[in-house]
């Protein structure tokens, strides 16, 4: 090949190449919305795909930059998707419309646990979704607070046990020991061990979901060039393995039948004896096959979702307080209040009680959402309501729960720490769907309750018991991870902790 034929090939590629992009990336641009220009192959994310940023960062950075629209146009890749502002077309979404909206339209890999209730679709999460609503009724919950005591009081021993002997930990491997013993003793009747300074293999599992390597990096960046690519890709087989192997030891240990402990994992027996869960539909019924590894698709996510983010807020609540004294102090009394109304007790009812540290709770949440994109699929054509936009069949739709938490027009100051954020008269100001930590609508996070107990019941007992106060090593401005899935600063959250006197 000559050099004059190896350079006219080039440039018809490059021509090619730059005829395909401006078609593909003219998409909003006909349908008269506005958004960022986007980069050829990573479109508008391309500091989330190197991880130099979080995914929430950069569609929180987009949100703030087009004030004034309800809809935004971006392109993951060479896709098209659409983030929405608007707060009414936010609850349109999740709520009014929800059925049109069902799918979260998360693209996951094979051999991933992939079959759980977080990120299964249509029928398959439809029943699920109807048989696992039972472990989080009020009843099983309260159910569950004589368990989840047993792990506060071994955590308090173990902050002792630290405050003795005068050793700075890190609070979110602090609070990660705690919520991890939870849901270890809640979902699988398991002690852990975890309040010891060895590293403990579930904690190490979490590692592994919660940090994505280059190689899941490099997968969801292909997916993105060749839609469904990662569908036909296999990863984290040891993830894979390490669930599967422990649900066939706890259904082992209790024999192959429910126990009596009601837990989820009984729950989940009992579905494995059914056989087949059904759900009658119009016309016939729909089934999915309950066994060993859809028992374990389910365990991966209430271990995943149960443990790390709670650990998260928990952890922020606690470095919040510590440079907040007034807010701690007025936390303390609204803890000690309560208690004096229950025998001097912290228990399901007494916690129910404690209105300002649910406010503490919901601020923290704010400030700090764990989950700060929320994605949805359309499962058809769909216009909003008051637009002329109409989005095809398919279509990724994401909400920046972070960016509407950070939105002085819905949160005044919102950098500042402010539980008063949560009184009752500031929320009636507020529009819905601008506060979404647990999702909203019939996907919502179905543990939502149970986070709450075990995160308020952990932080209730700590500050009647514990002070916190900053340290040499704390830092007052935090720089996040950007290649974890949860929110987690990079150097760690060190607070001083010692004991009320």
């Amino acid at each position: 090949m000559s050099l004059y034929t190896g350079l006219a090939f080039f440039i018809v590629i490059c021509s090619g190449f730059y005829l395909f992009c401006k078609k593909k990336y003219s998409y909003w641009k006909n349908k008269g919305v506005k958004g960022p220009t986007p980069l050829p192959i990573v479109g508008n994310f391309l500091k989330a795909f190197l991880q130099k940023e979080a995914l929430y960062n950069s569609v929180q950075d987009i949100y703030f930059s087009y004030t004034n629209e309800k809809l935004i146009g971006v392109y993951r890749g060479f896709e098209p998707a659409i983030i929405i502002r608007d707060p009414e077309l936010i609850k349109n979404v999740l709520i009014k419309d929800s059925y049109l909206f069902q799918d979260r339209g998360v693209s996951t890999t094979t051999g991933a646990l992939t079959d759980n209730l977080f990120a299964s679709n249509g029928e398959k999460w439809k029943i699920m979704r109807q048989k696992l609503t039972p472990v989080f009724t009020s009843k099983k919950l309260k159910d569950m607070v004589p368990v989840i005591q047993q792990c506060v009081q071994r955590f308090i021993e173990y902050v002792d046990h630290l405050v003795d002997n005068n050793i700075e930990h890190e609070l979110k491997a602090l609070t990660s020991k705690y919520t991890l013993e939870v849901i270890g003793s809640c979902a699988f009747g398991l002690d852990l061990n975890t309040f010891t300074d060895e590293e403990n293999v579930f904690n190490h599992m979490a590692t592994c979901i919660f940090t994505r390597n280059w190689i899941t990096r490099a997968i969801v960046v292909l997916d993105m060039i060749i839609p469904g690519l990662i569908y036909q890709i296999e990863t984290r087989k040891d993830i894979r393995d390490f669930f599967v192997n422990l649900v066939h030891k706890v259904i082992e240990d209790r024999k192959e039948k429910p126990s009596d402990r009601k837990d989820f994992m009984d729950l989940m027996i009992e579905m494995r004896e059914e056989g087949k869960l059904t759900r009658k539909l119009e016309h016939g019924v729909s089934e999915i096959e309950i066994n060993d590894y859809m028992i374990a698709c389910q365990a991966f996510v209430f271990y995943a979702a149960g443990f790390e983010t709670s650990a998260a807020t928990m952890s922020f609540l606690l470095y919040e307080l510590a440079i907040n004294s007034d807010i701690q102090e007025r936390t303390y009394k609204d803890i000690c209040q309560a208690m004096e109304k229950y025998n001097g007790e912290i228990n399901y009812d007494s916690i129910k009680e404690m209105n300002y540290l649910e406010m503490v709770v919901s601020e923290t949440l704010r400030k700090y959402t764990v989950v700060g994109v929320l994605f949805r699929k359309a499962m058809s054509s769909y216009t909003f309501p008051g637009t002329n936009v109409t989005i095809p069949k398919g279509m990724t739709v994401m909400i920046s729960a972070s960016g509407s938490t950070k939105n002085p027009e819905y949160f005044p100051n919102p950098q500042k720490f402010n539980p008063d954020n949560f009184l009752p008269e500031n929320i009636q100001r507020r529009p819905p769907c601008v506060h979404l930590p647990f999702g909203e609508g019939p996907r919502n996070c179905i543990g939502m309750r149970f986070a709450k107990v075990q995160s308020m019941l952990g932080t209730a007992t700590f500050l009647k018991n514990f002070k916190v106060e900053p340290s040499a090593k704390t830092e007052l401005e935090l720089k996040f991870n950007p290649k974890t899935v949860v929110i987690q600063s990079i150097n760690g959250l060190w607070i001083k902790i010692s004991r009320r006197k």
